[in-house]
C-alpha cells in the first residue's frame, strides 16, 4: 500500500479536524472545538501538521511544536500528537512518521524530540520503546485560568 506524507494544507483542514476528534475519543476523552474558527489558518498557527494520505483520504497526522528547554538550554521537537486511523495502524506507517519527523529535527538542526503518550496506550508505549525512545515518568498538569 502506498502511504503519502505531507505538510497539511488548507484543503485538509476538515478531515484533520475529524482526525482530532478520532484522537481524543480514542484516548477517552472529547475535543473542544469552540476555538476552533479563531485558530484561522493552518500556516498561521505556531505548529508544523504532517499528514498522511491513502487514496486521497487522510488516513493519520502528526503535529509538532519547536520548543526551548532551559533545563538542557537547547530547542527540541515537541511531538504533540500522533495518530492513524484503526485500519492504518501496524502497516509501518508509524515507522516512517517518526522518521519524518526524525528528518524534520535533523533540517531543523534540532538534536531531541520529546513527546509523551496516556500510561495504558500499550501500543503506543511498545512503539515507542522499539524506536528507542527513553522513558521518563512525569505527572502531566492542566490548570484552568
Amino acid at each position: 500500500m502506498k502511504y503519502c506524507i505531507g505538510m497539511a494544507e488548507e484543503k485538509d483542514q476538515e478531515s484533520l479536524l475529524s482526525m482530532m476528534k478520532e484522537h481524543a475519543m480514542f484516548e477517552g476523552h472529547s475535543l473542544e472545538t469552540t476555538n476552533y474558527k479563531k485558530l484561522g489558518k493552518l500556516k498561521s498557527l505556531p505548529v508544523t501538521i504532517f499528514v498522511v494520505n491513502f487514496n486521497n483520504n487522510l488516513v493519520g497526522y502528526m503535529s509538532v511544536i519547536k520548543q526551548f528547554s532551559t533545563w538542557d538550554m537547547d530547542w527540541y521537537l515537541y511531538l504533540d500528537c500522533l495518530y492513524l486511523t484503526e485500519g492504518t495502524r501496524g502497516q509501518g506507517v508509524g515507522y516512517k512518521l517518526m522518521n519524518k519527523l526524525k528528518d524534520f529535527a535533523k533540517e531543523n538542526m534540532i538534536n531531541t524530540i520529546q513527546w509523551q503518550t496516556p500510561k495504558d496506550n500499550l501500543l503506543a508505549i511498545e512503539f515507542y520503546q522499539q524506536l528507542g525512545a527513553i522513558k521518563k515518568e512525569k505527572h502531566r498538569f492542566f490548570w484552568p485560568v
